[in-house]
């Protein structure tokens, strides 16, 4: 790990080790042990949290106990989902998603696999025009 990631791990994550990304924490603790720049980044990342911990109020009761409330009267008067009718109830546990779009290109794949009609002898090309036009006297 180079020094400017340690630094933009400090900063995202703080210096707590613990918040640290597991597929990144070793890494950060091997160069925080050898390098001094780490470490000096380490201390004003601890220093920062430190100040943040002290100068941030902690979450006040009566304004949580308010909000819960809030949210539980907006919740409460949302309408119910309404039943899907006839058919359609019936078929969505067995329809996913997408499945329009499944069996559209399972018709145009039946119907590009059929055969084509016989060719009808009324409807001469050109190769068989010219064939029968080298045989006129």
């Amino acid at each position: 790990m180079r020094l400017d990631e340690f630094s933009r791990l400090l900063e995202t994550y703080g210096a707590d080790p613990a918040h640290w990304p597991e597929a990144r924490r070793m890494a950060a603790q091997a160069l925080l042990e050898v390098s001094p720049g780490a470490q000096a980044l380490h201390n004003s990342a601890r220093f920062l949290d430190n100040a943040l911990d002290v100068s941030l109020p902690g979450p006040d009761a009566a304004a949580m106990a308010r909000m819960r409330g809030k949210l539980a009267r907006a919740v409460a008067r949302e309408p119910l989902p309404r039943a899907e009718a006839g058919l359609l109830r019936l078929l969505r546990p067995w329809a996913p998603m997408g499945a329009g779009a499944l069996v559209t290109l399972a018709v145009c794949a039946l119907w590009m696999s059929r055969p084509l009609p016989p060719q009808s002898d009324e409807i001469l090309g050109a190769p068989r025009l010219m064939a029968m036009m080298d045989t006129l006297p």
